[in-house]
């Protein structure tokens, strides 16, 4: 009787302490989210400079759509939302980084399978990143490919781009993956302006994926 007394008079001071824990663990997600928003702003000035030294319009026309892409990934942080949209956000971010190093590439007339020049391991990284096969190889075939970064044992590329969460729906976690890591060989050649916004990237989306 004693005991059960004592914990009906301690429940006040347990919902104190709960609430006292998710007010400190809210501060520190606003907090974070925050300054996720200013790392953004920072890329998102990065991509102005890399607009101005790009000479090609097609490439000129992607970089601004990154940058605007990065300002809509920022005004959501700043509202402290980290949760799907944001992360798809993110995402459409990459995806105009690989469309603008696509173009890039092509402008400079770089062609597919060059695996060694910095055009040709930018590619190929990023399509790992989206789920792609570099160069259109099946899974297995590109050596020093993590089991992480493989898509499907199907043989089509539609089988391998299925576990990319294409559809939309996809999770933290999943975004995650798509995220491209600096620390691979490919990584080593990228050119340097867009291994800096792929880095920064990187850091912030798996903060948000976590």
């Amino acid at each position: 009787m004693k005991t059960t007394l004592a914990f009906i008079l301690a429940l006040p001071l347990f919902a104190a302490a709960a609430e006292k824990d998710l007010a400190t663990k809210i501060a520190e997600h606003q907090d974070g989210s925050r300054k996720l928003s200013e790392q953004q702003d920072e890329m998102a000035a990065d991509v102005q400079q890399l607009i101005i030294e790009q000479t090609h319009p097609k490439v000129i026309e992607l970089l601004e759509g990154v940058e605007q892409a990065m300002d809509e990934a920022s005004g959501l942080l700043l509202e402290f939302d980290t949760g799907g949209i944001t992360i798809a956000a993110e995402t459409d971010v990459i995806e105009k980084i690989f469309e603008a190093a696509k173009e890039r590439q092509k402008q400079q007339g770089q062609g597919q399978g060059q695996p060694n020049s910095p055009g040709g391991a930018m590619l190929d990284m990023m399509e790992r990143m989206m789920g792609k096969e570099p160069g259109g190889e099946q899974p297995g075939q590109q050596p020093g490919q993590q089991g992480g970064e493989q898509g499907g044992e199907g043989q089509t590329g539609d089988s391998d781009s299925a576990n990319s969460a294409s559809n939309g729906a996809s999770t933290g976690k999943e975004e995650e993956r798509r995220v491209p890591k600096s620390s691979g060989k490919a990584g080593q050649s990228l050119p340097r302006e867009f291994q800096d916004a792929l880095d920064a990237y990187n850091r912030a989306a798996e903060k948000l994926a976590k």
